[in-house]
């Protein structure tokens, strides 16, 4: 993804990037694809925010260059301490997805959903932060 602060975060019509990423595969059984920055960082997924889970600190990558901040991001900030978990923002690096206890993605029409693999290599799935907010998500309903 091109860098543009004045863009970055914000919900709007021009998402050209997205959809060309979201073109790179036919392959039924892949349902995301992740982004990176012209810096090499993660942003996020083609159609959502992407965390990364170790212990009770969630990361999720800064959105001040690009990406989009989803109403579901914003509702994790608000209720993950609830559940005893600390979110934050940080720079990424793609290697952090494989370290991670778990890594999860969220998109408001979606939900919450897991991540198995990521090009055929299994994610960690030590942890289960996103079921637990599953299951809060739920209860707001």
């Amino acid at each position: 993804l091109a860098c543009q602060p004045r863009l970055a975060g914000i919900k709007h019509l021009n998402r050209l990037e997205n959809v060309l990423a979201r073109s790179e595969w036919a392959d039924p059984d892949i349902h995301e694809g992740l982004m990176l920055d012209t810096r090499g960082l993660l942003v996020e997924a083609t159609m959502s925010n992407v965390y990364l889970v170790t212990g009770q600190q969630i990361l999720t990558p800064r959105l001040d260059q690009n990406g989009v901040q989803g109403m579901l991001r914003d509702w994790l900030f608000a209720h993950a301490p609830q559940l005893g978990y600390q979110l934050s923002e940080a720079e990424l690096a793609p290697a952090q997805l494989h370290a991670a206890d778990a890594v999860f993605l969220s998109n408001s029409l979606i939900g919450l959903w897991p991540v198995a693999n990521i090009a055929g290599q299994a994610v960690r799935s030590g942890s289960s932060c996103c079921q637990q907010l599953q299951a809060l998500l739920a209860l707001q309903d």
